[in-house]
């Protein structure tokens, strides 16, 4: 940064501790990015379950408040309604690295299994989330692997979810 911007932008300084070294604010800074998510992708995540917020306290966010964003809106896109539970963390960040296990083995291990008789909008939800998955809740990465624009898979969560908030059965 150049000397003089510096100087005139460093005339009052706020420091702000970073989020690892504040952790009594992880609850009520999720519950207010959780509003403002709802909002942003119309759905209805009510809160956090216990065992997912000891998970975030435990966290040390190098990533600071953005990081703990990023992680509420891919939760909050997988969970769409209701707490946010340990399957809807990306897996990467909160159970290789802590050595903390936010899934089941089983769940992680299981392939999708195709039935005959099972609706093509059950494969699709069931796709699309697998997808989700594996590239962390990216969803440009997700919509290239599935071959679609980054709009059309915004468009077709937002059905699965309201089907699914409507008890509408799928297919």
């Amino acid at each position: 940064m150049r000397d003089d911007l510096y100087y005139r932008l460093s005339v009052f300084q706020i420091r702000v501790p970073p989020l690892r070294e504040r952790k009594e604010d992880i609850a009520p800074i999720a519950e207010v990015i959780l509003q403002n998510l709802n909002r942003k992708h119309g759905t209805r995540v009510t809160g956090i379950d216990g065992k997912v917020l000891e998970l975030l306290l435990r966290h040390d966010w190098p990533g600071n408040v953005r990081e703990l964003r990023n992680t509420l809106e891919r939760a909050s896109i997988m969970a769409g309604q209701g707490p946010i539970h340990l399957t809807d963390l990306p897996t990467p960040a909160f159970g290789v690295s802590s050595g903390l296990s936010p899934r089941q083995p089983e769940d992680v291990a299981r392939p999708m299994v195709l039935q005959p008789g099972q609706s093509l909008m059950e494969i699709d939800d069931a796709y699309i989330r697998l997808t989700l998955d594996h590239v962390g809740g990216n969803r440009k990465r997700a919509a290239e692997m599935l071959g679609i624009s980054v709009r059309t898979l915004q468009v077709r969560i937002a059905e699965l979810r309201k089907q699914a908030s409507n008890g509408t059965p799928k297919g």
